[in-house]
């Protein structure tokens, strides 16, 4: 009898997306195949599934979570609701166009919690910070 012989990664083929046509690694299909996977011919974004919560760390303000709108966004990323009008507007402390935390809503707050007291500098300097930050991890 002949023994199939293993077949290395290296010599399949990438095989495309069914869903959006974009390459998948012979050596991620091949893994998810072996796992049972339901959908091991779908990339990485087809079957990403919404955040409910970011988390992200500001030099000045600690640790935030962040929580992203899930409706409808503007063209500059902000939330909007049915009507087409701005959902929670305002400056956010954490950088975040669609962050919908009202604790990190200048003006806006939490009905059980209380406002994090920032200064006008300190709100400058996160600003500063994440327009650092959006520069050095934008994708060419």
């Amino acid at each position: 009898m002949d023994k199939e012989q293993p077949v290395e990664p290296s010599q399949l083929e990438p095989i495309l997306c069914v869903q959006c046509g974009q390459e998948i690694p012979p050596s991620t299909w091949i893994k998810r195949r072996e796992r049972n996977k339901d959908k091991w011919d779908y990339c990485r974004d087809c079957t990403a599934k919404p955040a409910k919560s970011v988390r992200t760390t500001n030099p000045i303000l600690g640790e935030l979570f962040c929580t992203p709108h899930t409706g409808e966004l503007d063209d500059l990323w902000r939330p909007i609701n049915a009507k087409g009008e701005l959902f929670l507007p305002g400056l956010r402390m954490c950088g975040m166009k669609d962050c919908v935390n009202r604790n990190h809503i200048v003006g806006q707050t939490h009905k059980k919690t209380k406002p994090k007291k920032i200064t006008d500098f300190e709100l400058l300097l996160t600003m500063i910070e994440v327009q650092d930050y959006n520069r050095r991890t934008r994708t060419r």
